[in-house]
């Protein structure tokens, strides 16, 4: 397994990927996905695996990326910890670069499907961006999470709470009229 020093490391050489493509299996430190989610809130403890493979049809490289690893984080309803598994699969064609296109080509990608290259490939910083992309915005242990009381902050996916149920003033005549019937 190919141990790059950072994941934005990640460069393919065009001129070196010939008609066969290219296969690696690389391991990504988990300070390493800390640095990139750049997240206070999440935590990563075990390292994440990349797979990825490159098919070039004259000057297009298809690439198809699979990224596996787990980020702890806490659930947005009741606070207790979690663990969110990431398990993404990308696929891109990367053309040659435009001669008008200058600078870092990555960041002009429109289209995810879709990046440029000059004489390298920055399939790294295509990786860290599309990781980023595919988080949940907030993190849920369950859809069904019932979350916290929001007076005593009991768990209620644990059991109801025991605070007292308060009726608003102005519905108390219709809790009369239920127990009359």
């Amino acid at each position: 397994m190919d141990r790059p020093v950072s994941i934005h490391d990640i460069r393919l050489l065009a001129e070196n990927i010939g008609e066969a493509g290219l296969e690696r299996d690389i391991t990504v430190s988990p300070a390493d996905i800390q640095v990139v989610l750049s997240d206070v809130d999440v935590s990563v403890d075990e390292p994440f695996s990349v797979h990825y493979e490159v098919v070039r049809h004259q000057e297009t490289f298809h690439v198809q990326v699979d990224i596996q690893g787990c980020i702890h984080a806490t659930c947005a309803r009741c606070l207790a910890p979690m663990d969110h598994r990431v398990d993404l699969h990308l696929e891109s064609d990367y053309v040659p670069a435009p001669s008008d296109m200058t600078g870092d080509l990555e960041a002009q990608r429109v289209t995810a499907e879709t990046g440029f290259y000059d004489r390298d490939i920055h399939l790294g910083k295509y990786i860290c961006s599309e990781l980023v992309l595919s988080l949940p915005y907030i993190y849920l242990c369950s859809e069904t999470c019932k979350g916290m009381c929001p007076r005593c902050g009991a768990n209620l996916n644990e059991g109801p709470c025991l605070c007292a149920k308060e009726v608003d003033p102005r519905l108390e005549v219709l809790g009369s009229l239920k127990t009359t019937r």
